[in-house]
């Protein structure tokens, strides 16, 4: 017998499927889809590879001497037969290679031995981490947070840490130099792992009969005999989630599983109580902030059959659920369903795929779709169903859009327009709540010289630093929001040297202080992403809003989706213009659709909702449209636009971003790769366009000089072709670049 195999862990030079000679010890135990060790390369190194495929060996063709398979690492095979063909789809859609594929797929920990020795971080010293973090001499957010996290927790497995921060070993490993923590070696058994997503408030969800436009939706779903993708398109409160749970309940029924996607973590623990009311203990739970240990157990139990539904945000896409027959992808326009590093997938794309090939039907659903899947249901290519009406009978919220032009002239210079105050003070006295929305987190948006007018930038961003409230030593510093740098609020102007300083725009964080000042007797919660950095903060911050332990959530667009809190009658939407002028490709899209879901927050109950959109620019098209919810007028502007200037869903568009620490080199890389794009796309010139070099929209991140070459394509086919092409070229070259299909 011969195993066809593919490197875990693979490079373009290693790209390839390897053959080698199964013992007859193993032939009886050794499967499509299991980790196995093989010798590899001159001196036979034992790697872990995948059994890609097993045939038997026909003595007159192979005449090769083959290595032989050392040993299986896991009898259980890690994919099957689907996700094998799945690991094909992703490294030839986006350009990567079969290893970047599984990664995707199995957790790190898949083919580790039971028992290993793990490293644990601790601090050194509760008083020096005190001292490093007050007199700021750590200069990054991240390891200030880690510092944080470790002073007011005991000390931690470091790959869950590294799982929770989402960073690599690097930031610790600069603490440890610096004396603060230490990384020790103990012994752990993962079999022990065991979920712990806090789920305190019991969500009785009542016996519901579904309203005439629900049951057609979930009829459609079930029954259609020419369709098996949907977008179920409903306004805010329409019922949707309703829809999602009756279909999955008859899928159940019929012994298949479903996966239940949702786009942010803070969605993923209300979502899990509704479900666990439902369908008691057949749940699964994906997302990035387990640790490994539970990331490992969860995927085991679904690999395993015992979990029949799978709820998580994107990299529950790749879950291995036998007998898959339903995908859900709750708040499918939601730009978190990308993924922002390599191979940056879309999960719309990896659902589709794999409902396709497991005949399984897929539910789009949202209250404002992607331009793309709306002109895909427009145009037939998946069914459109609609739900017009809240499930509740209770009308949409008032709309009221507020010129705070008119209220700067009436001398009212509050961040919050009279009419806004006067709601909320009503709401307050009835003891409804509030939710105040800002997309911008912090305290200042920017530090700005009072002398020469220079706004304080990142040493290594061009980018400018915004203010925040440090956590620990209640003083104030200078972040990046990028790269996590931490300077001193009182640095000097690296421009004229001066002292002199003008604080710019307002953040979450300065948001709460005038609300503490405006209102001194509400309880206020604030849901940002400092505030949800620590693991379990997105369900402790609901949870407590939800049972009333406070009356104001402050946020960014992490509350604007998905949360149903019936006692919320009034929602605030501040500094509107900051959506509205974005400049980016998607920017009226990404407007619109975040207005209108953070509109949908109010009147979820019995008393109706007052809404506020506060902006200088109240003549904006998509302000009116938002405050109706008119998606469809919304669409036919959009598209009209998109389709004048050839953008998706009309052509492909792809990039490439080349970045060196030199300026000069990064523009001379740059350069030569255009040259090699146009020189690839000669022959389909009429279909296919290549535009630049130019500085990326932000031109310098992390110490590298960015340049990018966009491209626009007939279709993502053709992308990719050119994308593995260059991958290919350039795979020797001492050259960074990162590639991107459909970039948001």
């Amino acid at each position: 017998m011969i195993a066809a195999v593919i490197l875990r862990e693979c490079v373009w030079a290693t790209n390839k499927i390897y053959e080698y000679l199964v013992p007859n010890d193993l032939e009886a135990d050794i499967r499509r889809g299991q980790f196995v060790s093989v010798p590899f390369g001159k001196g036979n190194k034992q790697t872990i590879a995948l059994v890609y495929a097993l045939r038997m060996k026909a003595e007159a063709a192979d005449t090769i001497v083959l290595k032989a398979v050392n040993s299986i690492v896991d009898p259980v095979p890690v994919l099957n037969d689907e996700q094998i063909r799945l690991v094909e789809f992703i490294s030839r859609r986006y350009s990567c290679t079969y290893g970047d594929a599984i990664r995707l797929m199995v957790p790190r920990n898949a083919a580790a031995i039971h028992g290993r020795d793990q490293m644990v971080v601790s601090l050194v010293s509760e008083e020096a981490a005190m001292e490093a973090i007050e007199g700021v001499t750590v200069d990054n957010v991240t390891h200030i947070r880690i510092l944080e996290w470790l002073l007011e927790n005991d000390d931690a497995p470091l790959s869950s840490l590294m799982d929770a921060f989402s960073v690599s070993r690097s930031p610790f490993t600069t603490l440890a130099k610096k004396g603060l923590i230490r990384i020790e070696k103990r012994k752990v058994i993962r079999d022990n792992a065991v979920f712990d997503e806090p789920i305190d408030t019991e969500i009785v969800t009542p016996t519901y009969t579904p309203n005439t436009e629900q049951v057609k939706a979930i009829d459609s779903i079930l029954h259609d005999p020419e369709h098996s993708m949907f977008l179920l398109y409903g306004i805010t409160g329409s019922g949707k989630t309703e829809v999602y749970l009756q279909a999955a309940s008859k899928i159940l029924e019929e012994g298949g599983s479903v996966l239940y996607l949702v786009p942010e973590i803070s969605l993923t623990p209300q979502t899990v109580k509704r479900i666990q009311e439902r369908f008691d203990d057949t749940i699964a739970i994906l997302h990035s902030r387990l640790t490994i240990c539970e990331r490992y157990a969860q995927w085991k139990r679904i690999r395993e059959g015992s979990a029949r539904i799978v709820i998580g945000a994107r990299s529950a896409v790749f879950a291995p659920l036998v007998n898959l027959k339903l995908i859900i992808m709750d708040e499918e326009q939601d730009s978190s369903y990308k993924s922002e590093t390599h191979p940056r997938y879309h999960t719309r794309d990896i659902a589709t795929f794999r409902a396709m090939t497991q005949g399984a039907r897929i539910v789009f659903g949202s209250a404002t779709p992607c331009i793309e899947t709306y002109y895909a249901a427009v145009n037939n290519r998946i069914k459109l169903l609609k739900l017009s009406n809240r499930a509740t009978k209770q009308s949409l919220p008032n709309v009221h859009i507020v010129d705070m032009g008119k209220e700067l002239n009436a001398g009212n210079a509050s961040v919050f327009s009279r009419a806004l105050y006067a709601s909320m003070s009503s709401a307050l006295e009835n003891q409804e709540q509030v939710m105040l929305f800002l997309n911008r987190r912090g305290y200042s948006t920017s530090l700005i010289c009072g002398s020469c007018g220079e706004s304080i930038q990142c040493p290594r961003c061009d980018l400018d630093m915004t203010i925040h409230q440090q956590k620990t030593g209640n003083r104030e510093v200078l972040i990046c929001h990028f790269c996590g740098y931490v300077l001193p609020v009182d640095t000097k102007c690296p421009s004229c040297e001066s002292t002199l300083q003008k604080r710019v725009g307002m953040g979450t964080e300065k948001l709460e202080e005038w609300v503490k000042h405006d209102f001194p007797n509400a309880r206020v919660l604030r849901m940002d992403q400092d505030t949800t950095a620590s693991r379990g903060a997105h369900a402790r911050i609901l949870d407590a809003f939800r049972n009333h332990e406070a009356d104001i959530l402050i946020g960014t667009q992490m509350i604007a989706k998905g949360h149903d809190f019936p006692s919320v009658s009034v929602v605030g939407i501040l500094s509107a213009d900051s959506l509205l002028h974005s400049g980016e490709l998607r920017g009226r899209e990404r407007a619109f659709q975040l207005l209108t879901q953070a509109a949908g927050r109010a009147g979820r109950g019995d008393k109706k909702g007052e809404v506020f959109f506060q902006s200088f620019s109240t003549k904006e098209e998509i302000l009116n449209m938002a405050a109706k919810q008119d998606y469809p007028a919304f669409y036919r502007s959009e598209i009209a636009f998109r389709k004048d200037l050839g953008y998706p869903p009309f052509q492909a568009l792809g990039t490439v971003t080349v970045c060196h620490i030199n300026e000069t080199t990064a523009r001379e890389h740059a350069s030569m790769m255009a040259a090699s794009l146009r020189q690839m796309t000669e022959k389909v010139k009429d279909t296919c366009m290549v535009f630049g070099p130019c500085p990326a929209f932000i031109p310098r991140l992390r110490d590298r000089y960015r340049f990018q070459i966009n491209i626009k394509a007939a279709d993502t086919r053709m992308l990719s072709k050119i994308f593995t092409n260059i991958s290919q070229t350039y795979a020797t070259y001492q050259l960074f670049f990162e590639m991107d299909i459909d970039p948001l």
